[in-house]
């Protein structure tokens, strides 16, 4: 820790305590760890405060420009994955083994049907305590994807984000474990529809998407027959394609007729399935498909929900690079302000809020790279 001179700062230090000035304020300019940019020195200076104590931090000189001192690329880590490889890795291999007994429809495979379903139900309980360990923590879609995407990866990214929405939303940890075990099992139902319409590469005509529709009171039906009595994992897969305006299905209700889970996992679901791979598509960006979701609020889905997914979902991860809409790429440093995170220039080591700097109001960011 040393301490600067207000006019010795530099974009990209870091504060090493609580910054205040003559005021008599209890509220700090700045806090403890805060990474400064030019508009937060500026305001520093006008504030007239006369010397920060700043973090140890290496400086680098720029050999384009003499005489000038920039701050290093800020070396910043990763943060650690929601669900550890090991667990996904068990959470797909139930899944799958799920999936492939619900596909072979024999009178005898009830008992081993109930088995899985137990082993799905251990490994969600592992999910739950994994992000009960931290409950700040946000979810990094990207962590739960893999380059081949069946349907068993997909309900476990929508379990992982199902569990993360209603953490936020205050549930109890008995409930994060049935509605956890509800979204894993809530496309359960499509090992009912044939392969060829799952993976047609174009729009599907009426009568296919009458069979895709089936999947919901299929997917009820399996669970009935694996012994599962619970009505609110049962109602919460049959009711994850209703809409709150009453255009979904199977049913058409609408509003709060809907399950409360069953409006937590189709906002899950959406997003997964708009940020994956499909025959017919690419993917969307993450800020695009939450911004599709935030439009479809009093449509498709509910206002508290949405309002608790977009706390949780994490679109540009602490140390990844990001693309920018002027050409530049820069370093997330910090992601609190989502969809405007604090990032550094790759090209000149500068430090930019794109939340707060005024000269940055019309840059956004385009892609994570």
């Amino acid at each position: 820790m040393k301490l600067y001179l207000t006019k010795e700062l530099q974009s990209g230090m870091v504060s090493a305590q609580d910054v205040f000035d003559d005021s008599g304020s209890l509220i700090p300019l700045i806090r403890k760890d805060e990474t400064l940019t030019n508009n937060v020195i500026a305001e520093l200076r006008m504030r007239k405060v006369r010397a920060v104590y700043i973090k140890d931090a290496p400086i680098r000189r720029d050999p384009g420009r003499p005489g000038i001192d920039r701050p290093s690329i800020i070396q910043v880590p990763k943060p650690r994955p929601v669900v550890d490889t090991k667990l996904r890795s068990e959470a797909l291999e139930s899944l799958e083994d799920a999936f492939a007994l619900a596909a072979l429809d024999k009178e005898n495979i009830h008992q081993s049907s109930t088995q899985i379903i137990r082993h799905v139900d251990a490994v969600v309980n592992q999910l739950v305590n994994s992000l009960q360990r931290e409950p700040g923590a946000l979810v990094n879609i990207n962590d739960l994807k893999s380059y081949d995407e069946y349907t068993f990866h997909h309900s476990l990214s929508v379990a992982v984000l199902t569990i993360a929405i209603a953490q936020h939303m205050g549930f109890s940890q008995r409930d994060l474990n049935r509605i956890g075990m509800c979204a894993m099992m809530h496309d359960i139902g499509k090992t009912a529809v044939p392969l060829e319409i799952i993976h047609k590469p174009s729009r599907l005509d009426n009568s296919e998407f009458a069979i895709i529709k089936n999947h919901s009171p299929a997917g009820l039906e399996y669970l009935e027959n694996t012994d599962i009595e619970d009505e609110d994992i049962l109602r919460g897969v049959l009711h994850h394609h209703e809409k709150v305006d009453g255009t979904g299905y199977p049913h058409g209700i609408k509003g709060s007729e809907i399950p409360l889970w069953s409006r937590i996992i189709s906002v899950a679901d959406v997003y997964d399935a708009l940020t994956s791979n499909r025959p017919y598509r690419d993917p969307m960006q993450p800020q695009e498909a939450i911004e599709y979701i935030m439009g479809g609020v009093s449509s498709a889905f509910d206002y508290d929900t949405v309002s608790a997914f977009v706390r949780k979902v994490e679109l540009y991860p602490v140390g990844s690079k990001v693309e920018l809409s002027n050409g530049s790429v820069a370093l997330v440093l910090n992601n609190e302000s989502q969809m405007r995170p604090i990032v550094q220039m790759l090209d000149n080591g500068d430090v930019v809020d794109l939340y707060r700097d005024r000269s940055y109001l019309n840059v956004v960011v385009t892609r994570l790279l």
